[in-house]
């Protein structure tokens, strides 16, 4: 137990002689905690603050060019690539992912610069042969007219989306008025290939032609037949998709009676008299109306034809 004391006692004189060495690691101990909580602090405010002050934006995806391209360069996967931006900030029109495809192949009209947007006016437009290449296999590329009027005309662009609603005026059966013309959904969700303009005749007195907007869209041949008979029998318009809405639209055909609530009355077709005579031969004057010609009702089946009209006041009983 002495001992015990003896080694104890000699241990606090040691430390006793070090006791500014201990206040200083101590001290530096204490330091670095306290360094190390107040950053930690500051940190965790920054984070909120810059959440608080930037909040988070949807972000979407474009193509963008991978380096400096010179014009006439491919639009390809080797000189092409895609990065994320923030929507609000994204160029319209650019060239997103998902129609890449669409414009693979072609070429550049003027150059581009490392992580410039791919916008469908820097592609050429040159008549090369290669606007072939962008159509998929079993697809076919057709250009239809649409009413620039009732179309969205000048803001369809290659790589858009598109709905064609088909008008036109149902045939009646002769002598009943005229159907209203009816509109009904033809085609949905089309990508367009390629857009231009010209100008139709009306046959207006004035001579002044009607702008139309040339669409060429993408479409199965099934679909191209379709289109051909709608543009021989109707009208067409083109109304504009979000890139990203890709939902099938369930809608029916619809007329201004349909959409008003009304039902147009059919009037009641009033049969001609024609002139009348009077018959004699059976029992006594008759006096009844000879149908239009053309007009007769059918002798029901096995009934004998009957007898030769008399157009005199003959007695009853017959001439004598």
């Amino acid at each position: 137990m002495t001992a015990f004391y003896s080694v104890a006692s000699r241990a606090l004189r040691r430390l006793a002689g070090h006791r500014t060495l201990l206040t200083l690691l101590a001290a530096a101990a204490f330091g670095v905690l306290a360094v190390t909580g107040a950053r930690g602090y500051i940190a965790e405010r920054l984070a909120i603050e810059n959440e608080r002050l930037n909040p988070r934006r949807p972000m979407v995806e474009i193509v963008v060019a991978k380096r400096d391209l010179p014009s006439g360069a491919a639009v390809d996967a080797e000189t092409m690539a895609v990065r994320q931006v923030p929507a609000e900030f994204a160029p319209g029109g650019a060239i997103r992912p998902e129609s890449f495809e669409h414009i693979a192949g072609a070429r550049l009209g003027q150059p581009m610069r490392s992580g410039e947007p791919l916008m469908p006016a820097v592609l050429e437009q040159g008549r090369d042969g290669s606007f072939s290449t962008r159509i998929r296999q079993g697809i076919r590329a057709m250009t239809i007219q649409v009413d620039e009027v009732n179309s969205v005309s000048g803001m369809l662009q290659p790589g858009d989306r598109i709905d064609l609603m088909f008008t036109v005026r149902p045939p009646t059966v002769p002598g009943t008025p005229p159907a209203d013309e009816v509109t009904a959904p033809l085609m949905q969700d089309l990508p367009v290939l390629a857009t231009g303009s010209q100008v139709v005749a009306s046959g207006e007195p004035s001579g002044v032609g009607r702008p139309f907007t040339s669409i060429t869209v993408e479409v199965s041949p099934e679909q191209a037949q379709r289109l051909i008979v709608a543009q021989r029998s109707g009208r067409l318009t083109a109304t504009l998709r979000h890139p990203d809405d890709r939902t099938p639209v369930r809608a029916t055909a619809l007329d201004v009676g349909t959409m008003l609530g009304l039902r147009r009355a059919v009037a009641p077709v009033r049969a001609s008299a024609g002139p009348e005579i009077i018959v004699g031969g059976r029992g006594g004057p008759l006096q009844a109306a000879v149908p239009p010609s053309g007009s007769a009702p059918a002798l029901p089946s096995g009934s004998a034809p009957a007898l030769p009209t008399v157009l005199s006041g003959v007695p009853a009983g017959g001439a004598r």
